[in-house]
């Protein structure tokens, strides 16, 4: 059996912040432009997840303040709706297109109602680097394990074999497999 696929749960992280509705703007804007993540969860008054306020809303809210002189707001006003989620189950390649389905670098992972992680774009495709050289390792150890009185392993010994019988002989060999 092929190495399984990895899990969201297997490389998500926990949630480091969450902004509620009525935040004021300018102090999210100055928390995500002191974090290393894409996009904050925003959080309505049940704690559910509603939105994400991203590093390019901050940017929308800033040319709204240098450009058409409107300082202010609060984070609802500013962050972009949420139509994708991940859940913990999820596989990576599911969680794969998710990504590919939205413009965000960073997800709320939601068990049910509740936040439970937070995935990265960028830390996804690591994780899926590393499966895939799990199963490259997986491969390779397959065909250098199978001993050679169960199948010919080397080409010279199949050439051997093959030689050794005739046109007829090996036509009969392939029409009973």
């Amino acid at each position: 059996m092929l190495v399984d696929a990895p899990t969201v749960r297997d490389v998500m992280r926990k949630p480091s912040r969450t902004f509620n509705l009525d935040q004021p703007m300018p102090e999210a804007a100055g928390v995500v432009a002191r974090t290393p993540v894409a996009a904050v969860p925003v959080i309505d008054a049940e704690g559910k997840v509603v939105g994400l306020l991203s590093e390019k809303d901050c940017l929308r809210a800033v040319g709204r303040w240098a450009y058409e002189g409107i300082s202010g707001g609060v984070v609802k006003d500013y962050m972009s709706e949420l139509s994708v989620r991940l859940t913990p189950q999820m596989d990576l390649l599911s969680a794969s297109l998710v990504f590919v389905e939205c413009n965000f670098a960073c997800l709320p992972v939601m068990d049910g109602d509740q936040l439970v992680g937070r995935l990265v774009r960028h830390e996804l495709l690591t994780a899926l680097e590393r499966w895939a050289a799990e199963i490259t390792k997986e491969l390779e150890e397959r065909v250098t394990a199978t001993s050679e009185h169960r199948r010919p392993s080397a080409i010279p010994h199949m050439l051997k074999v093959v030689s050794s019988h005739t046109r007829e002989q090996i036509s009969q060999v392939f029409k009973k497999n």
